[in-house]
Formats: structure tokens, C-alpha cells, sequence
């Protein structure tokens, strides 16, 4: 039985890393509107050291605070980067700091650079928790990926991990050996694994780099946008999907922070019985564009690429990866989220309507979507059939002509 703390942890003087990037800001935001942070110090690359980023002062307005929330708790400081920095440089800002916290969510997310995945994801890490051993830092957090785990077709669970059969990517392999690098650091930690992180599930809001499920919505409006596409040719399963609000990701990283003890792990994981699957995430987008057919595919190899319209055949290998990536039946032990759940926390299962949400968001200001209807909107049918293609690519009849 997973039990919680019985008294909160606060985090006191925190070094953030990856401060002035996505999942940063939010959690820079959060911990300093809910107060478990008196003060945050976070490097940064930007000229401008030493002023409130305005991505943070963005998240701090969107939560609720004053624009001045910031001023005083938060410092940044100038550095050439992760890379350079020296175990000896980065104990000695930690020190002068009087860093009682690091909260390590800065990454390489570049799926091809095997190299720079390396040396940010891994060799990084290890300095920053050598540093953190001496400087005497209490509390090491280190925000991670569910998909760490990699293929291992086994439940993720909230433990380390053994060595998956392969990986979808170096990131992921690279996050799993990071994870490593804190668990046997003998420093107090936390590991909290959060899966894709999109929108608001309030109001869609999104602050983000157009990663993920934003990647694909991007490679439906530049790639599939340009003419009508009667049949549609998508890689899609029945497998649940898990994608991660905002919102809901800082909601769960204050709960977390505070009350799951030290030397734990956290699946930050959607419920697998309440996910969307990638089929029900393309009948929603095909709610909007309308092809007549679209056919679904459990994986690529699948596919007859001769067969199909070249912007299709385009789409498809932009979103390769990640397409691979949602098709895997992946589940997640999520223990801590339940005992979370039952202390308070108010958790929104990502569902087809928060889903809706984020998309009509995007839509409309998508300025290629728009073009589109305007187009098109006369072509448009008012149904839209549905197939699941034979597993055998010669024996599929493909109607589309390849432009």
C-alpha cells in the first residue's frame, strides 16, 4: 500500500532547470502561486538574466496571480548552457544560492541526435546531482517521461526500470538512464514520469512547442490542407491514448511535491479505461476536414505508401514516430495518483470532450484551416465512413491518386 507523507514537504529555495521551457514555466508558476517554493533560481541562455521571463509572468497571470507575483522570488542566471557547465561551477551556484531543492526538468528532445540526447539527458544529470551532493541539497526532483520504460510489454510501473526489449526513440532510452543516474545517487528524490502534456482542459489553452499531438495537428494543416482529400490513410488502433492536460499536470505536480515521500516514482498517467484512443482522436479531427472514407492502418508497414496521395505519403513519415509511438498498447501502474486522489486532488481524465476543447482552440486560429473550409466547405459530406484495413496491404483496393 502506497501511504503518503504525514506532513508536507516544501521546497524552500529551489534551482529550477529547463525554467524557461514548456513543462518549466508551469511548474515554475505553480510552485510559486501555491507556495511551495519561497524563491526559484533558474539558468538561463537568454541575454536578459535577471528579469522575470515572460513565459513565466504568462503562467503566473493564467493561474490567477498579480503581474508583480514574481518579482523577488525569482532570479535568473546567464549561462552558456548544460552542456558546459562543470560539476565544480554548478555546486558553487548552488551554494551561493542556498538551494535547498532542484527540480531537473530541463531535456534534449531531438528523437535523431543521439549525441546531444546523451550529453544533456544523462551527463548533465549526473553533474547536477553531484553538485546537489555537495552543496547539501535536501530534495532532488526529476521530471522524466512516462515513456521511459520503452517497448517492454509490461504494466510501466512506479519503480525503476529494468531494460525494455527496445526503445521508440533515444529520448526515451537516454530519460530511463537519467532516472538511473538519481535513483542510485543516495540523494533524497523524486521521479515523476508525465506523459504527453497538451492544452487546458478548461479552455485549451496551450503553451507549448507544437510537439506531440500539436505535431500532428500541424502535419494535418500543412500537409492535408492544400486540396480535398476524399479518402484519408491513417496509422490508427483502439489502444488508449494518454495524453496529459496542463492544467491537471500542475495540479498534480503540487500534490506530488508536497505529499509522496521521498525515493518514489510517479506515473503522471491518464486512467487507461477513460483514454481516447488515436482512432477516436482522428474521427474527431475528420469532424473538421470530412474526407468521405478514412482507413485505418495498425501500423505502417501496413500501408501501401505507392498507393496513396504523396501529401498523405508525406504525413505519414513526419509523424512516423510518434504514430508508432500512440499504436503501442502502453499501461501504467498509477498508484500514487489514486492515493493522490483520495487526499484532494482534483484529477481531469483527458476525455473526447476536453479533447474538443483543445482542438476547436486550435482550429480557430488556424489560419491554413480556415482557407480550407472556405475552399471546401461545399464538398464536405455529412457522413464520413469509418474502415479497418485487412493486415494485408495487397489486398486492400487503395482508390486515392497519388498527386
Amino acid at each position: 500500500m502506497k501511504t503518503l507523507r504525514e506532513h508536507e514537504r516544501l521546497g524552500g529555495r529551489v534551482f529550477l532547470t529547463g525554467g524557461t521551457g514548456y513543462l518549466g514555466s508551469l511548474l515554475a508558476a505553480q510552485m510559486l502561486h501555491d507556495g511551495w517554493a519561497d524563491a526559484v533560481v533558474m539558468p538561463t541562455r537568454c541575454e536578459t538574466a535577471g528579469e522575470v521571463p515572460e513565459n513565466l509572468e504568462r503562467e503566473l497571470k493564467a493561474l490567477g496571480a498579480a503581474p508583480d507575483a514574481a518579482v523577488g522570488r525569482v532570479r535568473t542566471i546567464h549561462w552558456t548552457g548544460a552542456e558546459t557547465a562543470s560539476v565544480e561551477s554548478l555546486a558553487a551556484l548552488l551554494q551561493e544560492a542556498r538551494i535547498t531543492s532542484v527540480v531537473h526538468c530541463a531535456g534534449c528532445l531531438d528523437y535523431f541526435d543521439a549525441q546531444a540526447l546523451r550529453a544533456l539527458n544523462v551527463d548533465f544529470t549526473a553533474k547536477l546531482v553531484e553538485a546537489s551532493k555537495q552543496a547539501g541539497v535536501g530534495c532532488f526532483v526529476f521530471v522524466s517521461t512516462a515513456y521511459s520504460a520503452g517497448y517492454s510489454e509490461t504494466v510501466v510501473p512506479e519503480s525503476a526500470l529494468s531494460e525494455p526489449a527496445r526503445d521508440p526513440t533515444d529520448y526515451t532510452l537516454t530519460k530511463r538512464a537519467a532516472e538511473h543516474v538519481v535513483a542510485k545517487s543516495g540523494l533524497p528524490f523524486l521521479v515523476v514520469r508525465p506523459s504527453i502534456v497538451i492544452g487546458s482542459s478548461a479552455d485549451g489553452r496551450y503553451s507549448g512547442k507544437r510537439y506531440g499531438l500539436y505535431q500532428q495537428w500541424m502535419g494535418v494543416e500543412r500537409l492535408l490542407t492544400d486540396r480535398y482529400h476524399p479518402e484519408l490513410h491513417t496509422v490508427a488502433t483502439d489502444q488508449p491514448l494518454n495524453l496529459l492536460h496542463q492544467d491537471v499536470f500542475q495540479r498534480s505536480m503540487h500534490a506530488t511535491l508536497r505529499w509522496v515521500p521521498d525515493n518514489e516514482f510517479v506515473n503522471l498517467v491518464v486512467a487507461d479505461d477513460v483514454a481516447p484512443s488515436m482512432k477516436d482522436l482522428w474521427r474527431l479531427f475528420c469532424d473538421v476536414t470530412r474526407p468521405q472514407r478514412v482507413n485505418f492502418y495498425g501500423s505502417l508497414d501496413k500501408v501501401d505508401f505507392k498507393a496513396i496521395n504523396v501529401r498523405q505519403r508525406a504525413y505519414l513519415s513526419f509523424a512516423q514516430t510518434n504514430l508508432e509511438i500512440g499504436a503501442y498498447a502502453w499501461r501504467f501502474e498509477r498508484a500514487w495518483l489514486s492515493r493522490l486522489q483520495e487526499n484532494g486532488l482534483v484529477f481531469t481524465d483527458t476525455s473526447m470532450h476536453t479533447l474538443r476543447i483543445c482542438q476547436d482552440r486550435f482550429v480557430s486560429t488556424s489560419a491554413a484551416m480556415r482557407r480550407y473550409h472556405e475552399r471546401f466547405g461545399d464538398q464536405l459530406p455529412a457522413e464520413i465512413e469509418y474502415c479497418d484495413v485487412d493486415a494485408t496491404p495487397a489486398a486492400v483496393a487503395l482508390q486515392a491518386k497519388a498527386a
